[in-house]
């Protein structure tokens, strides 16, 4: 469970509070818990993570009709609101914006 809440607060709240552009080891650090996750090693979790975003929570992406925000990548489609996509499952009922 300590891990499903360290991919919470990084992953989906920590942009909401502070803007960061992490060092890969900063990353690694703040994600440890999280080793094996899902079946899912750290280091797979990093290599995601860079791949997606470069390890910077402010990182936007608009793709097919959809904007990708932060470390994930959670985009508008589906896990967050914003006011492009009103029609957004928001499934995390969380705001896209980081302000």
């Amino acid at each position: 469970m300590m891990s499903f809440v360290s991919l919470l607060l990084v992953g989906i709240l920590f942009p909401v509070i502070q803007a960061k552009q992490f060092t890969k080891c900063e990353l690694s650090q703040v994600l440890k818990d999280m080793d094996g996750y899902g079946g899912i090693t750290l280091p797979e979790w990093i290599c995601t993570i860079f791949h997606n975003s470069g390890y910077d929570t402010q990182t936007v992406v608009n793709n097919n009709g959809k904007t990708e925000y932060g470390l994930f990548q959670i985009n508008n489609r589906l896990w967050c609101r914003d006011n492009q996509m009103r029609q957004s499952r928001n499934i995390c009922d969380i705001s896209c914006d980081s302000e």
